[in-house]
């Protein structure tokens, strides 16, 4: 080897040790920048723990009532329903034409009266029917009661003889006979037995024309008894129907009438109208007042052309009965429905407290919450890309002054809560398959306990077996430059976890 290359060899041996020196000191700074992670501990604490269920919507009515024009058919001539009026039950709302309803009232008095003359006259006829048939009866059973003392009397008589004929038959063989024998004399035994023959006979003519009268006799008296019962039926009936018709017909012409003048059946506030005056209603159907969903409104129709009597011109407006003449909301019951996720839900039952805030309203500190409660939960769900909520009906027991209708809502409801309750940081527990474990520290040993949890919120467990208060739990190691919370190695808050005493966030309150 010359002597350049070797100066040229020890050139580069100085450089690679230069450059490992330099490697191996920023190694060594590096490392001492960046302290070892620190093992952490909390002792567990008793505190106030709640699990909520978070959802928004829409304010609306519990109830809304559609009014429409019933069966009261003519141009509108009265509106005295205003957007936002508040309304008592039976105040007016508007009138329509009683033109038509009126003339219907009269065609069905005067049917009525027709009807109720000719059922005059049919019971004048029925009543002189049932009298006739009354009057046969008696004169039946009279003669029956005639013939039946008539045919007892001529049976005791052929009765009578033929008793004394078995008599002269017993004594006529006592009898001497004459000797000699005139040339008529007669057997006196011969006689009396066919005297008691021809008596028999008659005997029994007499019994069989007793039987045969009281079986005409008595079908003479059931056939009148018929006939009068026949007759007691028609007088009854007579006009009967035909009056009720009439009258019910007459009954449902007022109530028409009286529809013509529309009250309404409910307090509340009016929320739409869609009545105006001239237009013309029951011209797509009659129909009626009733519920509806919140959020429902009236609506005007389009224009058409009318003609005829009740027309308050050639070209008016059709007032739509699908819609509603007028709207009336429940602004006394307010309630949002809003849609839950389907873990939430499992949770949640009627008569759970919840909490009310309103983006759209300025939140005064020193207020009440707003509150209310669980009013139902569906029972079939929806899903809006692939997410799966159940609609959830929640009441505002203190809406505000300055609340309306639509606005939005979010609401807060408790799905359960603990008081005094064990907890630990959530990132504490190990959760195995269906085993849980707490690492705790005693004496520096640490050990893996199982635990059985409760409620879980805003990152905390409840603690339900296998954990004492002031027992020292570990967390898991969390890097220095990346711990940005006040970790506590032998507190008794739960430091860098953020679960100090008296905090509240979210659905959690911790209490101690």
């Amino acid at each position: 080897m010359t002597s350049k290359t070797l100066v040229i060899n020890l050139g580069l041996g100085a450089v690679i040790l230069a450059l490992g020196a330099g490697t191996y000191l920023s190694a060594t700074a590096a490392s001492s920048a960046t302290p070892a992670a620190a093992a952490r501990t909390v002792a567990v604490s008793k505190a106030t723990i709640a699990s909520v269920a978070t959802a928004t919507g829409n304010v609306a009515p519990a109830t809304t009532t559609v009014v429409n024009a019933q069966n009261c058919t003519g141009p509108i001539v009265s509106v005295s329903a205003a957007l936002g009026q508040q309304v008592a039950a039976g105040q007016q709302l508007l009138s329509i034409d009683p033109t038509n309803a009126q003339n219907a009232l009269n065609v069905a008095q005067a049917q009525l009266d027709s009807v109720s003359a000719q059922a005059n006259q049919q019971q004048v006829s029925a009543a002189g029917q049932v009298s006739s048939a009354s009057q046969s009866l008696a004169n039946a059973q009279q003669s029956a009661s005639l013939d039946t003392s008539q045919q007892a009397a001529a049976v005791a008589a052929a009765q009578k003889a033929v008793d004394a004929d078995n008599a002269a038959v017993a004594a006529a063989p006592g009898q001497p006979v004459p000797n000699p024998k005139p040339a008529n004399w007669a057997d006196p035994v011969v006689s009396a037995q066919n005297q008691l023959a021809k008596d028999q006979s008659a005997l029994s003519q007499a019994q069989n024309q007793a039987a045969s009268t009281q079986l005409k006799d008595k079908q003479q008296v059931s056939s009148a008894a018929t006939t009068l019962g026949n007759a007691q039926n028609a007088r009854a009936a007579a006009g009967g129907t035909n009056i009720t018709s009439a009258q019910l017909a007459v009954e449902t012409a007022k109530t028409n009438l009286a529809a013509c003048t529309l009250n309404s059946p409910v307090a509340g506030t009016i929320t739409a109208v869609s009545a105006t005056v001239g237009a013309l209603t029951g011209s797509s159907g009659a129909g009626s007042a009733g519920s509806a969903s919140a959020g429902s409104a009236g609506s005007t129709g389009a224009s058409g052309s009318a003609a005829g009597s009740g027309s308050a011109a050639a070209s008016v407006t059709s007032s739509s009965s699908g819609g509603g003449l007028v709207t009336i909301s429940d602004t006394a019951h307010l309630q949002v429905v809003a849609g839950f996720s389907e873990s939430d839900v499992t949770s949640m039952k009627p008569d759970q407290t919840a909490q009310f805030t309103f983006p759209a309203l300025t939140q005064d500190a020193s207020a009440a919450p707003v509150t209310g409660k669980v009013v139902s939960i569906a029972q079939t769900s929806s899903t809006t890309n692939g997410v799966v909520t159940y609609p959830v009906t929640v009441s505002i027991d203190n809406p505000p002054a300055a609340l309306r209708l639509g606005q939005s809502a979010s609401i807060t409801v408790t799905t359960a809560t603990a008081d005094s309750a064990l907890v630990v940081p959530s990132l504490a527990v190990t959760t195995s398959g269906t085993r849980q474990t707490v690492n705790v520290v005693k004496d520096g040993t640490t050990t893996a306990k199982q635990v059985t949890t409760g409620i879980s919120a805003s990152g905390r467990t409840q603690i339900l077996t296998g954990l004492s208060e002031g027992d020292q739990i570990q967390l898991p190691a969390i890097s220095g430059t990346l711990d940005t919370g006040t970790a506590s190695t032998s507190g008794n808050g739960f430091g860098g976890a953020g679960f100090g005493g008296g905090n509240r966030s979210g659905g959690t309150r911790n209490g101690g």
